[in-house]
């Protein structure tokens, strides 16, 4: 058997792949802390601030009989989602830019990054669309058929910001990358469901050990949900887990096209050149 045979037929390594998530996030922490930071922490805190103020002058509007406040209030709803898609969007690029460079033995600095996910984000956010309109098919149909293909689509990210392939072309690509290995993807995904939920909960004991410092707040949840120190948590939790998502993703698309065509160093190098 040659060494391209080998390469082609050897299986995903869950724990490969989560160890160079967290080597890959180590030896770049602060490209990655700044800009999951400025692209995921600081806007979903900011649109955290804006819902939580809309929900209680909504309620209060209510209150009084004015439910002219509800339009204002899906419209701020509205407004937060595409920003943060497209914030979204350019993180997604950014960082994939970020772990290909570092593979290749490489250092991106966070501005060639953004750079890279400014260029790739309109192709990205129509990914994304297309990505979780498919998962929603899959759903309708049964439970299991929307998780593999949630699975079998889980790189197409990382294929259009660096195979290029364009917007269905990436679907095509992400399929033919995690055929014989969406098992193992599958348990990929559980390992880091878990380590949300554990960043999560964290969160949620600190902000129960608020509520109660205050007994006050908990007549008045919307004063605790502004509370500097619970929107610097939601900032924190939201940068750490951005960061782990779109990072384990990048690394995942790695190590499928390292397992499946031999890609070595130069290759990893010659994809943004």
């Amino acid at each position: 058997m040659t060494d391209t045979t080998a390469a082609e037929t050897r299986k995903l390594d869950i724990g490969r792949v989560m160890g160079g998530t967290f080597s890959v996030i180590g030896r770049n922490f602060v490209t990655f802390a700044v800009l999951g930071l400025i692209l995921a922490g600081l806007p979903t805190g900011l649109m955290y601030v804006l819902q939580t103020s809309a929900m209680t002058e909504q309620l209060a509007a209510m209150e009084t009989g004015d439910l002219g406040a509800t339009g204002a209030y899906f419209g701020n709803v509205g407004l937060s989602v595409v920003v943060l898609m497209i914030t979204t969007a350019i993180l997604q690029g950014a960082l994939i830019h970020a772990v290909v460079q570092d593979f290749s033995g490489a250092r991106a600095s966070i501005g060639e990054a953004l750079a890279t996910g400014l260029r790739a984000f309109l192709p990205l956010i129509a990914v994304s669309i297309l990505y979780t309109l498919a998962i929603m098919l899959g759903f309708v149909l049964l439970i299991v058929p929307g998780i593999m293909i949630a699975i079998a689509l889980c790189v197409c990210a990382p294929a259009v910001v660096a195979d290029r392939s364009g917007v269905f072309g990436a679907f095509t690509r992400s399929r033919a990358l995690t055929r014989g290995n969406r098992w193992r993807i599958f348990a990929l995904f559980v390992v880091l469901f878990v380590l949300l939920m554990v960043v999560g909960a964290v969160v949620a004991v600190v902000a129960g050990a608020l509520a109660f410092a205050n007994p006050t707040a908990l007549q008045d949840p919307s004063a605790l949900a502004t509370n500097p120190l619970m929107i610097a948590l939601n900032v924190v939790q939201q940068t750490l887990s951005a960061i782990l998502s779109a990072a384990l993703i990048s690394v995942l698309y790695v190590e499928l096209r390292q397992a499946k065509e031999g890609l070595g160093a130069k290759d990893l190098a010659d994809i943004f050149n």
